[in-house]
């Protein structure tokens, strides 16, 4: 047994030693933190150099995001007088910042190039004593073994010694002593096993509670930041929109309703979309018709429609797609230039649909604001004209869409919006079969060409009246459409339009002011512009307004005119007459027959040429044309059903071919 006094020097150089341990671990984390320190104030000079406007949300940012736990950030000027002052108030760092030389693991001084000064305080460092108590924990434990070793050794040795005979017990005291010894080694073998594994499961132990202290404090650090965070966005927020608040009285009404609208959506804002199955051009046309209200009348949204996209219905949120094309475009809107603003979406299929939303104009760029906003959220002084970019970060985030933006220096800025949606193809027909499209701009008629497709076989673009009337005179016409924004139109073009659409369904699009003047159209209906193509699809089917007549007789001689009418009359059938063959289309073009009698010899163009031009009228696809001529050869019966003809009467009529007129009208009458 080591003796006491050997104990004390023993155990007070070990403490000495675990002090020491202690002391270079707190100069270690000390210096440690005095380099990050460092690093974060030149990290932070440099951006206080180049945005000195916003210091405080810069240091603000510092602060939160320091890996080192910092009480205050505080910028002096050149004459000490405090500037900005982030975290808590601390005189003591405002004495010391006379000194910039002295720096110190809680208190770091960094002079700015143009005379400021930045102070920053840490917290101080807490002096770990881990090994010190470890170092006790072990010495008590091991003293309190050997006493308690000690003790049962000599209990156990008594009673050995009292089982002994009393013979036997003479024996040499070395040879005592030498056992005694040797069990007291193995005994402090073993206690020392035991002490080694109880100071593992001691460390073990600790390790393990100072593992999850650090966890609950960076957890504890991980909520105030975020919480500090969510504190500084809406504080922001706030400000925004009191400083709109400001600006309410000079916005339209609808575009303040608007903003409501987004405020409380804000504010009641739902996680997951709401999807539905809509078709895109009725929704877009819905889009565009929303957002006229709160959009200038000196600038044109021109669409530019995807004709495949009008077959098709997607499964979309309709509402959150709309909010954020109308909040992107009360974004780009004081920046343009023009008069025009285009705007077109297409579909693309894939692994997932897309559609895509193009937004070009002729104006100004987008400031390096406005992209930081749109990108990130705002971080410098808010105002109310980052409202719309915010409202569409919002919206894009909850939509998983995409936004890319190519600009060129002031002179144009094209905007491409990306969001999936799910689509899928209803069988629907196009509407109109041949359709001529009338714009004063010829630099719009190639925009409506590709559009009106969507809705018509074949369209024709034509951007005067003289170019107008020719293609109604040269090609079998469904519908006309014409658009006129803000051109001047003329006494003479107005009621030329006005004489077309007496003749034919026209459809106009155009302002109010101009739709006053055109007056109440016999055949055609009008929209305010611009052209939507989901304003075509919903209008009934060409020649469903046309009158629905029974018969049509072509023929250029009165006398079979006059018998074939006395030989009708008294039927109950309605029968219109035509000498010319331009008479029969233009009557078939505004009138739907059951029955057709066609001659073949006519003054001005062929039967055969008059029944192909009748069979490219949508309404006279099902309609039965008979050859009604004098005589018929096989290989001519042959030529005239190629042209489109079912069958071939010869004249005279005679009852029995009376008789298989009214078996062909009768059941359709019937029917109507």
């Amino acid at each position: 047994m080591l003796k006491p006094k050997l104990l004390i020097a023993l155990a007070i150089a070990l403490l000495m030693a675990a002090l020491s341990v202690c002391w270079l671990q707190y100069q270690q984390q000390a210096k440690n933190q005095q380099v990050q320190l460092s690093r974060v104030a030149e990290h932070l000079s440099h951006h206080l150099i180049a945005e000195p406007l916003y210091a405080a949300e810069l240091m603000t940012f510092a602060r939160t995001n320091s890996p080192v736990e910092l009480l205050s950030l505080e910028l002096l000027d050149t004459n000490g007088k405090q500037l900005v002052l982030v975290g808590e108030s601390l005189k003591s760092s405002s004495l010391l910042a006379g000194d910039p030389k002295q720096q110190s693991p809680t208190l770091w001084h960094q002079s700015l190039s143009d005379g400021r000064l930045l102070v920053i305080r840490a917290a101080d460092l807490p002096v770990s004593y881990v090994w010190v108590y470890w170092l006790l924990a072990a010495a008590l434990t091991i003293w309190l073994g050997s006493q308690f070793m000690q003790r049962r050794l000599e209990r156990l040795f008594y009673q050995i010694w009292q089982s002994i005979p009393e013979p036997h017990r003479k024996q040499e005291p070395a040879e005592t002593e030498v056992n005694r010894l040797s069990l007291a080694v193995r005994q402090l073998a073993t206690q020392h096993d035991v002490a080694a594994h109880q100071a593992t499961l001691n460390l073990q132990i600790m390790q393990s509670q100072q593992k999850l202290h650090v966890e609950q404090q960076a957890e504890i650090r991980q909520q105030l930041t975020q919480s500090e965070r969510k504190t500084l966005q809406l504080s922001r927020d706030l400000q925004c929109w009191q400083s709109l608040a400001g600006q309410a009285a000079q916005l339209p009404q609808a575009e303040l309703a608007f903003w409501l609208a987004m405020l409380n959506r804000k504010q009641h804002q739902t996680e997951a979309p709401n999807l539905a199955l809509q078709g895109i051009p009725q929704w877009f046309a819905q889009t565009i018709r929303t957002i006229l209200p709160m959009w200038p009348a000196g600038i044109l949204l021109l669409p530019d429609e995807d004709p495949d996209a009008s077959r098709y219905q997607a499964e979309m949120d309709g509402q959150l797609m709309q909010q954020l094309l109308h909040s992107l475009l009360l974004a780009v809107k004081p920046l343009i230039d023009g008069k025009e603003l285009l705007i077109s979406y297409r579909l693309y299929s894939g692994a997932r649909d897309k559609l895509q939303l193009k937004i070009q104009y002729a104006g100004k760029s987008l400031s390096a604001r406005n992209r930081q906003v749109l990108a990130q959220g705002g971080l410098a002084e808010p105002h109310w004209e980052d409202i719309p970019f915010e409202v569409c970060r919002d919206l894009m985030q909850q939509l998983s869409a995409e936004i890319q933006i190519q600009e060129l220096a002031d002179l144009g800025t094209r905007l491409d919006l990306s969001i999936r949606v799910s689509g899928q193809q209803p069988l629907l027909n196009r509407r109109f079969q041949n359709l001529v499209i009338y714009d004063p701009r010829p630099c719009r008629l190639e925009l409506w060409r590709h559009s009106l497709l969507g809705v018509s076989e074949q369209v024709v673009a034509t951007n005067s009246l003289p170019e107008l009337q020719a293609a109604l005179k040269s090609r079998l016409i469904d519908t006309v459409v014409v658009h006129w924004n803000d051109e001047e139109m003329s006494d003479n073009e107005l009621a030329e339009l006005q004489q077309i659409s007496s003749r034919y369904q026209l459809i106009l699009f155009a302002p109010e002011s101009l739709q006053q003047r055109f007056g109440t159209q016999p055949s055609g209906t009008q929209f305010i512009s611009p052209l939507l193509l989901a304003d075509l699809q919903d209008l009934p089917q060409p020649g469903s307004q046309f009158s629905s007549q029974q018969l049509l007789i072509v023929d250029d001689n009165p006398t079979n005119l006059s018998f074939v009418r006395a030989m009708l009359s008294g039927q109950g059938i309605s029968i219109d007459f035509a000498t010319t063959g331009h008479e029969a289309l233009k009557m078939a073009s505004h009138s739907r027959y059951q029955l057709i009698l066609m001659d073949i010899q006519l003054p001005d163009l062929s039967g055969i040429e008059v029944t192909k031009r009748i069979r490219q009228l949508r309404h006279h696809q099902q309609t039965v044309i008979l050859a009604f001529t004098g005589h018929a050869l096989p290989e001519e019966a042959v030529s005239f059903r190629l042209a489109g003809m079912d069958d071939v009467m010869t004249k005279p009529l005679d009852a029995r071919k009376i008789a298989h007129i009214m078996s062909r009208l009768r059941p359709l009458a019937e029917t109507q």
